[in-house]
């Protein structure tokens, strides 16, 4: 299922509760009548952020701290870096 590079993310019921945790905080927004895609200059500033960060797994585009891929967590505005870098 996973590639042996799994073991560098967090556990799965971690990934999955940083999964819901996600989804909520985006559903609440949407719900709320907010923006729940960040602006194309927001997703670029995050990214660029990512690209630079040593947590950042460049290859599969996904952070080490939370195990999110970040093409997608970028582009939600109400997401937030799990190291407070953005």
């Amino acid at each position: 299922m996973f590639k042996s590079s799994q073991s560098s993310y967090p556990s799965q019921s971690k990934m999955l509760k940083n999964l819901l945790s996600e989804a909520y905080k985006t559903a609440k927004q949407g719900l709320c009548g907010d923006r729940v895609l960040a602006q194309k200059e927001t997703v670029d500033y995050r990214l660029g952020i990512c690209a630079t960060c040593d947590k950042f797994n460049a290859e599969e585009k996904r952070c080490t701290l939370c195990g999110c891929f970040m093409m997608v967590k970028a582009n939600l505005e109400a997401s937030n870096c799990p190291d407070n870098k953005w």
